[in-house]
Order: C-alpha cells, then sequence, then structure tokens
C-alpha cells in the first residue's frame, strides 16, 4: 500500500552500498591502468645493454630489471616492461624465457620524462637469438 517495511528498506540501503562500493573498485582499476602512449614516446628509440637483475612475468605486465653501467661508469638499474604475461605466452614466451644474471641488448620506447624505464620491443640474448615484445593486432 506504498508503505516499506523495515527489512525493504535495508536491502535497498545494501544494494546502493554495493553499487556504490563496485563503482569505486571499477574507477579504481581503470585508473591504475594506463596506455603504452601515455608514459612511452613510441616514436623514440633506446637501447641497452647491460645483466638481468629480476623477472617480473605476472600481470599487468611483464617486467625485468636490468643493470648497466652508465657512460660515467655508475650503475642503473633499467625498469622495462612488455606486454602482460598471457599474450607473450602466446607468443611463445615462458617465465624463465629471460632469466637472472643474463647479457642482454634490449631496445624499446623511452619514456618521455627520460627516467630508465622503457617499453620493450627487441631483447637480443648472449646467444644472438632474439626475443620481440609483439603480439597479433597490437604492436
Amino acid at each position: 500500500m506504498g508503505f516499506i517495511s523495515l527489512d525493504e528498506g535495508n536491502m535497498k540501503k545494501e544494494n546502493l552500498f554495493a553499487i556504490i562500493l563496485m563503482s569505486l573498485l571499477c574507477i579504481h582499476s581503470v585508473k591504475a591502468h594506463h596506455s603504452v602512449f601515455a608514459e612511452y614516446d613510441i616514436n623514440g628509440s633506446i637501447t641497452i645493454e647491460g645483466t638481468v637483475t629480476e623477472v617480473w612475468f605476472k600481470n599487468p605486465h611483464v617486467r625485468f630489471f636490468v643493470e648497466v653501467t652508465n657512460k660515467n661508469g655508475q650503475k642503473v638499474t633499467w625498469n622495462t616492461h612488455g606486454h602482460n604475461p598471457s599474450m607473450l605466452r602466446r607468443a611463445g614466451w615462458v617465465r624463465d624465457t629471460l632469466r637472472v644474471g643474463e647479457k642482454i641488448i634490449m631496445s624499446g620506447d623511452p619514456t618521455y620524462d627520460g627516467s630508465p624505464k622503457m617499453f620493450i620491443r627487441k631483447i637480443t640474448l648472449s646467444d644472438g637469438s632474439i626475443l620481440e615484445n609483439k603480439v597479433g593486432g597490437v604492436n
């Protein structure tokens, strides 16, 4: 008859709370992910040579930390990013495709701010084999 029972009112409040909470979680996850174009200069190119010190083969992007000796003789750790592991697995990569201690030459897109980070395009291993951070329909 137009009256809302106490139980119906509580259910509406709970539903509203759940909707607000889900919206906030979605906004946070969208904000947390970024485009390659936002951080990396895809029209630029940089090449580094060094030793892999850490491998992160996990979401949202694979990351390889590479120790490089700069022109002043100082060691600098580069934080390099690739596509996500699922995409790279389809391209033939596995968790230990690149290992800690491996000497590599890596080329990719530099950051706009000049920090020691890059989006990986190509990795040349010490045996001369080449890995490409390429997946169908993305690069």
